[in-house]
């Protein structure tokens, strides 16, 4: 059996100490060869004191700049590798197995140059967000072509996934959505109480429908 390629990892994150171990505990006891990157995107909580506990590179944003700009500071600093994941920092019984279903398709058809992951079995609300609006899907495989002819994401702020299906539909690029079976992410109202997570839900709306109606102009 061919070896499996290794893989750079990028982890954006704002404010998830209470909820990254759980992530970087799966992230870390994968089998495949790793570079892990946490980028923690200006925090205010011990989300950088977390993450530095283990065995990963992490990244510091002076204030908030948004998952785009997180991701792009991660791909600016890793530079080049031949598979690229990207997992947000809020996922729950994130597994091995989740992690290889975004790869394989990347290795087993050399047309396909991004995976985009779709919960299943999870959270009733998560789960039906993830089937209808899949171009929100933040757990991501790439191919290294498909990062290097990518476009600076530091505008994208939440908009980054509505951004990368965009792309790639500009670019005639195929795209394999495998499912990813038993997982699910908190919420916002969960991870911030109601109110909060109300302003960061609307926030975050706001973002993705600015970069649905503006991505062409950041498309080149």
């Amino acid at each position: 059996m061919e070896k499996r390629k290794p893989v750079a990892i990028l982890i954006p994150a704002f404010n998830e100490g209470p909820r990254i171990d759980a992530v970087l505990d799966a992230v870390c006891s994968i089998s495949r060869n790793k570079r892990i990157v946490v980028i923690d995107d200006g925090s205010n909580d011990d989300t950088k004191e977390k993450a530095s506990r283990y065995p990963v590179e992490v990244l510091c944003h002076p204030y908030n700049q948004g998952k785009g700009a997180a991701l792009q500071t991660g791909i600016n600093y890793v530079k080049s590798a031949d598979l690229w994941l990207f997992l947000d920092a809020d996922l729950i019984n994130l597994q091995e197995e989740h992690i290889e279903s975004l790869l394989q398709p990347l290795e087993e058809d050399g047309n396909i140059e991004m995976t985009v992951g779709v919960f299943k079995g999870g959270k009733l609300n998560v789960d039906l967000a993830q089937r209808y609006f899949t171009i929100l899907n933040g757990q991501r495989g790439f191919r290294g072509t498909f990062i290097e002819k990518l476009p600076s994401l530091y505008w994208c702020r939440f908009g980054v996934e509505i951004f990368l299906n965009k792309w790639a539909y500009y670019h005639n690029i195929p795209v394999s959505y495998p499912p990813l079976n038993g997982i699910t992410h908190y919420t916002k109202e969960e991870k911030f109480g109601f109110i909060t997570g109300i302003y960061y839900r609307f926030k975050m709306y706001y973002e993705c429908l600015y970069a649905l109606f503006n991505w062409q102009k950041y498309c080149c």
